[in-house]
């Protein structure tokens, strides 16, 4: 498996796009408090993921891998420094040449990989 044409990002991500639901609804989302919370969960999770797109193609683009923080030891993340680390959010990723993974670190990239699809 192309490593390179794996994303880390949920592939039906255009498809829940939660913005144009308060433009449909906007009194749903206004009234219930409970519905507002949600909408701005949901808002938050797709920009998140919005980000770590555009990133992951600028990766692909420059012959890299972005690899969650997750999936590194803690003395390997450390190696790299900060040249190569982009933080969305609270979350950091790593900018990987595919020949640099090591073999559980592509194990557990596919695992991540299984989870978000999910």
């Amino acid at each position: 498996m192309n490593l390179m044409e794996c994303s880390i990002v949920p592939p039906d991500l255009k498809e829940k796009d939660p913005r144009p639901f308060a433009y449909l609804y906007p009194n749903m989302i206004r009234n219930d408090d409970q519905s507002f919370i949600a909408f701005i969960k949901k808002t938050q999770k797709h920009e998140f993921y919005r980000s770590v797109l555009s990133i992951e193609e600028y990766a692909h683009a420059n012959g890299f891998i972005l690899l969650p923080a997750t999936v590194m030891h803690w003395r390997r993340r450390n190696g790299f420094g900060h040249e190569r680390r982009v933080r969305v959010g609270r979350k950091s990723f790593y900018l990987v040449r595919e020949n640099e993974l090591t073999e559980g670190e592509k194990e557990k990239l596919l695992l991540h990989i299984e989870e978000v699809r999910r």
